[in-house]
């Protein structure tokens, strides 16, 4: 290694008490974005859901209504419906669906007719067992959640495999969702790291494990960027993936080798109206905590026209949009329903309820809706549509 010339007092002297210091403000920037970040996804979908239910151009048929009682079961060892995948088999009326219970800290089994078969996972930070879950899918015969920079493995019947730890750009905070495709298991992962803003990356997991960074999205504008109305989504496809920003006009199709390869536009699905209170509330909140990192907050006036996709089993791509609450005086509306793109170019809704969170695999559909003694849970099928 060559040496540079010159004196030595001419290079800047790093003693113990610059690295210390240095150190605890490195810490302390890791931290406050940890916490921003987790901040934007606790409150994001709180602003979402802050729909104005009587601004003008938002039709009565497009507004929520409680399901009727006889809507599925209300289940009590649920606490949440985060997200959900099935496990189709080849003998009809043997599919299972898989329900992960993010504020229970549980996977939950339910039947093509609702049925819950049982439970598995627990919190904690051992083997198997959640901290944090975010997303479940159904990949390989095998059943993963994942947690953070983990994913879980799990047998069908719930019998722990084994945890991988994902290592991904080194971000600070990291919020994934997942896929199954041929190549192996989509990982979209939410980061954010101070030299990098906001933004988010899909990667494939081989099944031998290795991992490739496949492509990436982040709010425009430039700089650090903390875009509430930035919001990454990703579904596998027969012979490929689509993947990008549900705000933007068009996700990006790529082929099985991930080389982009057209686009999937969703211009005619129409867009909310976000409540002003909803809006100031959000900058009043989050603001202060953006320009402490340098950064700038982006609090939307409209909604993204969907916040998941799913690919049906015939091709179509159902989308996940939220809509008003019946209600006119009420402030917020928390509940979506799934639509495809009907023959005509316009908006067809599935006949599925609208419910406080509808997931799409195949031909089948569950709905869940949030009540005050558990969680109701009801699956839809979906074929012959």
């Amino acid at each position: 290694m060559k040496r540079r010339r010159g004196k030595v007092a001419d290079a800047p002297r790093t003693t113990p008490s610059t690295v210390a210091v240095s150190a605890v403000a490195f810490v302390a920037a890791g931290a406050l974005v940890w916490s921003l970040a987790t901040t934007l996804a606790d409150r994001a979908p709180q602003v979402a859901s802050g729909v104005e239910p009587s601004s003008e151009g938002v039709t009565a048929d497009r507004r929520a209504e409680a399901p009727p009682s006889s809507v599925g079961q209300v289940f009590p060892d649920v606490q949440s419906a985060t997200d959900a995948d099935l496990a189709a088999d080849a003998d009809p009326g043997d599919a299972v669906w898989y329900l992960l219970d993010a504020r229970g800290r549980r996977v939950h089994r339910f039947s093509e007719t609702g049925a819950l078969l049982g439970s598995f996972a627990r919190r904690g930070q051992g083997p198997g067992e959640l901290s944090a879950p975010s997303a479940i899918a159904v990949h390989q015969g095998a059943v993963v959640v994942a947690d953070r920079h983990v994913l879980h493995l799990y047998e069908l019947d719930g019998t722990h495999i084994a945890d991988r730890r994902l290592d991904l750009d080194g971000c600070f905070a990291l919020e994934a969702d997942i896929d199954s495709a041929e190549q192996g298991l989509l990982v979209l992962v939410r980061c954010a790291a101070p030299a990098q803003g906001f933004g988010a990356a899909a990667y494939l997991v081989a099944d031998d494990g290795g991992v490739r960074r496949l492509a990436s999205r982040s709010p425009g504008g430039g700089g650090f960027v903390a875009d509430l109305g930035f919001v990454p989504v990703i579904s596998a496809l027969p012979n490929g993936f689509v993947f990008g920003d549900a705000g933007a006009d068009c996700l990006a199709v790529y082929d099985a080798a991930a080389a982009e390869a057209g686009r999937a536009c969703h211009e005619w699905i129409p867009r909310l109206p976000i409540s002003g209170r909803a809006a100031k509330a959000a900058e009043a909140e989050l603001d202060p905590l953006v320009q402490a990192i340098g950064g700038r907050l982006n609090v939307p006036r409209q909604l993204p026209p969907f916040d998941r996709v799913f690919s049906l089993a015939d091709g179509r791509l159902a989308y996940r949009v939220p809509v008003p609450l019946a209600d006119e005086a009420a402030e917020e509306a928390s509940m979506f329903r799934l639509v495809v793109q009907d023959d005509a170019g316009g908006e067809l809704a599935l006949p599925v309820p609208d419910a406080s969170a509808v997931f799409a695999a195949g031909e089948s559909a569950l709905a869940a809706w949030d009540e005050l003694d558990g969680v109701r849970v009801a699956v839809v099928p979906l074929e012959g549509l």
